[in-house]
């Protein structure tokens, strides 16, 4: 009987080319997979809850595999996947779960976290976590357009890609700010292809007055991509936490 083993993640996605393999260079999963079955010696399927763009980060990916070896001891398998893994990609826990369980179909929500350097300068041990805007912000305008996104609507205009239901519900957005440093908390139970980037576009193009805030609802309503903020980069944002 085959066992079923969920792992936590973390991982800085600067040099890959996102989770999903690809011919285009490195990834996540092609790393985790190729460990995973140099420790087990058999094939290894592997599914994800987010399937992270090049260049984003995650400090809670939660990745599921089924193994049939006997005697199996998850502590080891652990540790010796840690030592064998790249140091940008780390196992933070390793358990065996329901049969049934699936990491994309029984999440109940994501929260993804956006730094923002905002800031006349970046200190370059920063540049690969941050995104670095430099135009003065106005947190209170964009405190205001946060509180409209929240709810369940319509987000096609944060999304290049065509869905039949483009109908998001978005739990919560929350913005922090300490000495030029912004933190823009997304949580949702799903979420559109570059959604969250899109968002925080808009709102930092609201803060910096390139859009007034008025315009966010006709923005929605709209559904027109070319109306929103621009996509900010994938290197600011991390996958905080998957729930269940």
């Amino acid at each position: 009987m085959k066992q079923n083993i969920k792992c936590l993640l973390a991982y800085s996605g600067a040099r890959y080319h996102g989770w999903q393999k690809t011919r285009m260079g490195p990834s996540i999963e092609e790393e985790l997979q190729k460990s995973l079955v140099q420790i087990l010696q058999h094939p290894i399927k592997l599914q994800a809850a987010s399937r992270t763009d090049r260049g984003v980060h995650a400090e809670g990916q939660v990745v599921n595999f089924f193994t049939g070896k006997k005697d199996l001891c998850l502590k080891k398998i652990h540790y010796s996947l840690n030592q064998l893994l790249p140091n940008d990609l780390s196992i933070l826990n390793i358990e065996e779960v329901e049969e049934t369980f699936h990491p994309t179909l029984h999440a109940k929500g994501k929260e993804y976290h956006y730094k923002v350097c905002n800031a006349p300068y970046q200190l370059p041990f920063h540049r690969e976590f941050s995104w670095h805007y430099s135009y003065p912000l106005q947190l209170d305008l964009m405190d205001k357009g946060a509180k409209l996104l929240v709810g369940k609507q319509d987000f096609s205009a944060f999304t290049t890609v065509r869905y039949a239901d483009a109908v998001r519900t978005v739990l919560d957005v929350k913005i922090s700010s300490d000495e030029g440093s912004l933190l823009i908390r997304v949580r949702g139970e799903n979420f559109l292809y570059k959604m969250v980037r899109n968002i925080v576009g808009t709102l930092l193009h609201i803060g910096a007055g390139k859009i007034p805030l008025e315009e966010l609802p006709l923005i929605l309503s709209s559904k027109k991509r070319a109306l929103a903020g621009v996509t900010a980069p994938a290197h600011g944002l991390c996958l905080k936490e998957v729930f269940y």
